[in-house]
């Protein structure tokens, strides 16, 4: 008898230590993931529309792991839902991932997943006074999303530094105004409030068919050819907990960059009924045709950006390799 409750008590102590042990290799129950506005963002559209994520969870034995998606308006929002738990993947330009990469080196660890694609940011103007951006003056005003510390704001910086030197990098930044990208658009078409607006595929396109709005400059030239406009990121911590939640969503993500450069068309007729976007399923596929845009998963330029918001001292952290800011599993594509 008091073997018997030896043994019962050693069962009871042994499933007291295994539960929490138990608990801690379970991965989540419901995978959190965020998108923005623009054909960048395709591949997560796809993914979403044709249901990769559950496809590859599954796939790994996680069938009851469900999938959740919202849609922010900038990576400031990205990163502020990603440090208080109410997301676990995160996407936007380079520079609002640097931010945090810096910011969590010692703790959360952030890193990018991969690249989601490279595309060309134009800065239009429906001012015909305006031929550089030179010409803005005090009375002029630019829409960006994320003013401040998106994509296009860097750009627009590394424009300012070649234009007046690096002490003037930000010598456009009380021209910004705050706007996401289609309440941008339709701000700037409406000929109120602003007449610059820098934003992205499909917008900048559909801002320059309407007449007297032109381009001023384009990105690729301010970087010295194509580079990484957008990119995917997540905690190492995230990463290291949830290993086959991870991975699923990896695979999805090549799966569905591989179906927009197999299928424009198909991905095409995606961006637009996720979207909503009316300038229509041609207009969209002409765009993935075009051979400035590039969905890809290689980053490309990343460390000019590094370089850049390094010698401003916007960032603090410093990186040796375009690998020093992405988990292993794209370190063996040619990027930079």
């Amino acid at each position: 008898m008091k073997h018997k409750t030896m043994v019962t008590a050693l069962l009871v102590l042994a499933a007291a230590f295994s539960a929490p042990l138990h608990k801690a290799a379970a991965e989540v129950g419901e995978l959190k993931v965020a998108l923005q506005y623009g054909i960048g963002y395709l591949p997560l559209a796809i993914m979403k529309h044709n249901n990769l994520i559950e496809k590859h969870l599954k796939a790994a034995g996680l069938n009851d792991t469900k999938v959740a998606w919202s849609r922010l308006g900038a990576g400031a929002p990205m990163n502020d839902a990603l440090l208080s738990g109410s997301l676990h993947v995160a996407s936007g330009g380079v520079p609002p991932f640097l931010f945090l990469w810096a910011r969590t080196v010692d703790n959360l660890k952030v890193k990018a997943v991969a690249a989601l694609c490279s595309m060309p940011m134009f800065l239009v103007t429906s001012n015909p006074n305006i031929k550089t951006i030179r010409d803005f003056t005090e009375k002029d005003r630019i829409s960006v999303a994320g003013a401040g510390s998106s994509i296009q704001t860097i750009v627009l910086q590394m424009a300012a530094a070649k234009e007046w030197g690096d002490a003037n990098y930000n010598k456009l930044g009380t021209l910004l105004v705050n706007l996401p990208h289609p309440e941008g658009l339709a701000t700037l078409l409406s000929g109120k409030e602003i007449n610059g607006y820098i934003s992205s595929p499909p917008f900048q396109y559909q801002a320059l068919q309407k007449p007297g709005i032109r381009k001023v400059l384009s990105s690729y030239d301010v970087m010295g050819g194509p580079a990484t406009f957008l990119v995917v990121w997540t905690t190492t911590k995230f990463r290291e907990e949830n290993p086959k939640t991870y991975q699923a969503f990896f695979n999805a993500f090549k799966e569905a960059t591989d179906f927009v450069n197999r299928n424009r068309r198909g991905a095409a007729e995606i961006y637009v009924k996720e979207s909503g976007d009316k300038s229509g399923v041609a207009a969209i596929e002409k765009l993935l045709n075009d051979p400035e845009i590039r969905v890809t998963m290689v980053p490309e330029n990343t460390m000019k950006f590094v370089n850049f918001m390094n010698k401003v001292g916007t960032l603090k952290g410093k990186a040796a390799s375009w690998k020093d800011l992405f988990f292993p599993e794209v370190h063996a594509l040619p990027g930079s």
